[in-house]
């Protein structure tokens, strides 16, 4: 847990911009090529290619965030992410069918995507207008890469 105190919005703002900054660094530089390695299925490892493109965008606008509110770009390590990671990569370890593993990576994406839009959508509403502008569209983005990870899982279901 941080030592950081929060006594008031923009301490919150800050933790949780910090938060959100770890795991889209974590994601862009590790977690979504692991992924990519990992599946088999063309159109899933298309979607999860340019939703890594997308998510260096969104670290760079987190920055830019930083930088708006004058405060350092501090990364807050997120236990719950570090969490779901290991317990999706010991999971991904069990899997002996690769279409179930490729739902099962796809199920795991789509985690994220929902824990993303739920960190955005708390800082669009706490943030200052300046900088929920810079973070609206990465808070769009996330929720198109959830819809495109719905439908790969339902695809992938279905043809199971």
């Amino acid at each position: 847990m941080p030592s950081t105190k929060v006594s008031n919005r923009r301490d919150l703002v800050a933790l949780l911009l910090g938060e959100l900054y770890f795991v889209e660094r974590r994601l862009a530089d590790t977690v979504i090529g692991d992924l990519i390695d990992a599946v088999t299925d063309d159109e899933l490892k298309q979607a999860l290619e340019h939703h890594r493109t997308e998510t260096r965008t969104h670290v760079e606008r987190i920055e830019s965030a930083f930088n708006r509110l004058e405060i350092a770009s501090t990364s807050n390590l997120s236990q719950a992410f570090e969490g779901a990671v290991a317990q999706h990569d010991e999971l991904a370890q069990a899997m002996k069918e690769q279409r179930l593993a490729n739902i099962f990576h796809a199920q795991a994406a789509l985690h994220t995507e929902h824990w993303e839009m739920a960190a955005y959508r708390t800082l669009l509403k706490l943030a200052p207008d300046e900088v929920a502008e810079l973070l609206q569209p990465s808070f769009e983005e996330e929720g198109e890469a959830a819809k495109t990870l719905v439908k790969a899982i339902d695809r992938l279901a279905d043809a199971s």
